[in-house]
């Protein structure tokens, strides 16, 4: 049995979906620091409306956007666990890999 066309892409927005949610739960936990929490903001913001878009009008540049700011997002995640991300205050020192954390870096 073989996947109809668009399942990969269908699966992505999901994807994207689900990571946008748990960096909107994070804005929270990050609350105590503008920066850390406007950046989880902007990231949950952009994750639900990709995803959402997709969803709706999926096509070539849409899903190669998606992949792009995705990877982009997985980079950040892998500079906050290593190094920290010097120029946002309250991600500036690397911290420890959480669930939370994880599973959105592997949904997007």
């Amino acid at each position: 049995m073989t996947a109809s066309p668009g399942a990969g892409a269908r699966s992505a927005s999901w994807a994207s979906l689900g990571a946008g949610a748990i960096h909107a739960a994070a804005v929270g936990v990050h609350a105590e620091h503008r920066a850390a929490a406007l950046t989880f903001t902007a990231v949950a913001v952009l994750q639900v409306l990709w995803g959402a878009a997709a969803l709706v009008a999926p096509g070539r540049l849409l899903a190669l956007a998606g992949a792009v700011g995705n990877a982009g997002l997985v980079g950040g995640w892998v500079m906050a666990k290593t190094s920290g991300i010097p120029f946002v205050d309250g991600l500036d020192h690397a911290e420890s890999a959480q669930l939370p954390d994880t599973a959105a870096a592997v949904l997007a």
